[in-house]
């Protein structure tokens, strides 16, 4: 048997083997799990029980494989016996190479499948971190100082001391971060507009939390698991479960950051219909957002009796797991004993060779009893059990109300933000009533939110609210009449983007008026381009100091491309003279300084 023979016999048989230990592990987990309820630990117990299963398969791979080249250093060092041997001998080889121990060849199947796998998953992983790299370099948009500022408050509130970056995102659509080595926090424009200053901060906290707990680390270890492990179904609830625990854990970060329970909890159900985040990151909205809201708000996801049969099934899992661990070490050891000269089994005497006696059958006396199955737990107080084939179940009957008011196809998570914010077909009815018709996430975020009848009527008298999402962007950035009014009173004529942009980057009149003192006549569009890049009078000063005098766009793409005094006398210094504002933007652009 050759090195890579060896190699593979020794790799086929640790994925057999693993099948058993993965299993094992797992058990072990979930009992662990069932014991220690906090969040914080069940996460340490399930990524300790990942980084347990690399440890025994690896062990296990290391064993076999120095074992056969053992093997078969021993079966080069002693002469093959030859066609001498005694009848005896020659029928005790017979007897051998049809015993029922997989060869070789035939197991080498195992590690080819396995190779091809991880293969293909490995490319996954590849393209994975080729877009997020790809959206680092290119699709991030940088937010206002006094934004960032108020985040890198909230940050060192953490006590995260790391540089993290705060971009907006449009290939997101919920609040995610990204990067190990250098964290960038990514929020999408739908969620600087669509949550209350409150509920932003304790969404902000959360992401802040993968950063401080390197979060992210731990989940690409997990991708890591998953991709060499892709074919035990243990790996993937054990990651399943430790992603859930783990967004549990961020969950409590917020809270304690930001102490507000009931509006974290709306935001998470406003923001679970958003979800669109691009592979390897780590959105607000990971895991399962009705069990997080559920939690948050004390109600519980399990009873006695869900966990008492989890526990079971854990051992079940554990005992039917060593019991082929140890079928299977009784069948490797005696194939991997053997040593090998070329193709036949070394023969270390000639003297005659008595078959083994056949074992024995086992007494059906002695075979041990399973363990009884634990009857359910009494419902000690008598209440209608929470489940679909109970007409009388508090479930079911607000599954039919939501039905009555038109809603026929909620899923689990749309029915408990909706049962969370107190949605009634009254309320329904009363949105209704005001020219809308909407979906189930539609009318979760007019709730949330407090929209009335008296605010959807003077926004439509200034000509805004056609639809649902414009009406509520508009009331989360508390956009009023009385704004509407004083930028109309400037000269501008926003739509209804930009009059929400305009009111989300804080411009007022007096920054309206501060601009066209700098001799500008921006549109409402240049307005919050201007008010975004913080393009100031002193920039606007320095930049004419150094000969150029430029419009509302020019001063703009200068602001973005980062144009200095301090650049321009870099360029002035390797000989560069008078050179407009589009060739210094090239020079910047192309990086030769």
């Amino acid at each position: 048997m050759n090195a890579t023979t060896d190699l593979m016999h020794s790799l086929a048989w640790s994925l057999l083997h693993f099948l058993w230990q993965g299993a094992a592990v797992a058990a072990l987990a979930a009992a662990a799990m069932y014991v220690f309820r906090a969040p914080a630990t069940r996460y340490l117990v399930g990524v300790a029980s990942i980084a347990l299963m690399f440890v025994s398969f690896g062990a296990t791979f290391v064993s076999l494989y120095s074992a056969a080249s053992d093997a078969a250093a021993a079966g080069a060092a002693t002469p093959a016996y030859t066609a001498a041997a005694p009848a005896a001998v020659s029928d005790y080889r017979v007897s051998r190479s049809i015993a029922p121990v997989p060869s070789n060849d035939e197991l080498a199947w195992v590690a080819q499948v396995w190779l091809a796998g991880v293969c293909l998953l490995a490319l996954r992983i590849a393209f994975g971190l080729l877009f997020l790299e790809r959206l680092r370099r290119r699709n991030l948009t940088a937010l206002p100082a006094s934004f960032v500022e108020r985040c890198q408050r909230l940050q060192q509130r953490l006590g995260i001391s790391r540089v993290v970056r705060y971009c907006e995102c449009r290939l997101v659509s919920v609040p995610a971060v990204i990067g190990l080595f250098r964290p960038v926090v990514l929020l999408p424009m739908r969620a600087l507009t669509g949550l209350t200053p409150a509920q932003l901060e304790a969404v902000i906290a959360h992401e802040l939390g993968h950063i401080k707990r390197f979060d992210v680390a731990v989940n690409f270890f997990q991708v890591i698991a998953e991709t060499l492990f892709f074919f035990h179904p243990a790996v993937w609830w054990l990651n399943k479960c430790i992603r859930a625990d783990r967004e549990d854990c961020c969950d409590d970060v917020a809270i304690a950051a930001c102490g507000e329970k009931a509006g974290y909890a709306r935001a998470l159900a406003t923001m679970e219909g958003w979800r669109d985040v691009p592979d390897f990151a780590l959105a607000a909205t990971g895991g399962s957002v009705a069990a997080r809201v559920a939690r948050l708000l004390g109600v519980s996801e399990r009873n006695a009796n869900t966990r008492t049969a989890g526990v079971f099934t854990a051992s079940l899992v554990l005992t039917a797991a060593l019991a082929a661990g140890a079928i299977s070490l009784g069948v490797v050891e005696p194939a991997e004993a053997r040593g090998y000269v070329g193709a036949e089994p070394v023969l270390l005497a000639q003297a005659d060779v008595k078959p083994a006696p056949a074992p024995k059958k086992p007494n059906p006396a002695s075979k041990p009893n399973p363990a009884p199955k634990p009857a359910p737990a009494p419902n000690p107080q008598n209440k209608p059990a929470d489940n679909p084939g109970n007409p009388d179940s508090p479930g079911n009957s607000y599954i039919a109300q939501m039905k009555s008011a038109g809603y026929n196809d909620l899923d689990v998570d749309q029915l408990v933000a909706m049962r969370v914010h107190g949605i009634t077909p009254e309320y329904v009815k009363g949105v209704r009533d005001m020219g809308f018709n909407p979906d189930p996430d539609q009318v979760i975020a007019m709730k949330v939110h407090d929209i009335t009848p008296e605010y959807v009527k003077s926004i439509r008298g200034m000509g805004y609210g056609s639809n649902v999402d414009e009406i509520v962007a508009m009331k989360v950035q508390d956009v009023t009449p009385e704004y509407v009014q004083e930028i109309r009173a400037m000269g501008f004529k926003p739509d209804a983007d930009e009059i929400i942009a305009m009111k989300v980057h804080d411009i007022t009149p007096e920054y309206v008026k501060k601009m066209r003192s700098l001799g500008f006549e921006p549109d409402a569009e240049e307005l919050i381009s201007l008010k975004v890049h913080e393009v100031t009078a002193e920039y606007r000063d320095e930049l004419a100091a150094a000969g150029y005098k430029l419009d509302v766009e020019e001063i703009i793409e200068a602001k973005v491309m980062e144009i200095t005094t301090e650049f321009i006398d870099e360029v002035h210094a390797h000989g560069f003279k008078d050179l407009s504002m589009e060739q210094l933007i090239q020079l910047k652009n192309a990086d030769v300084l």
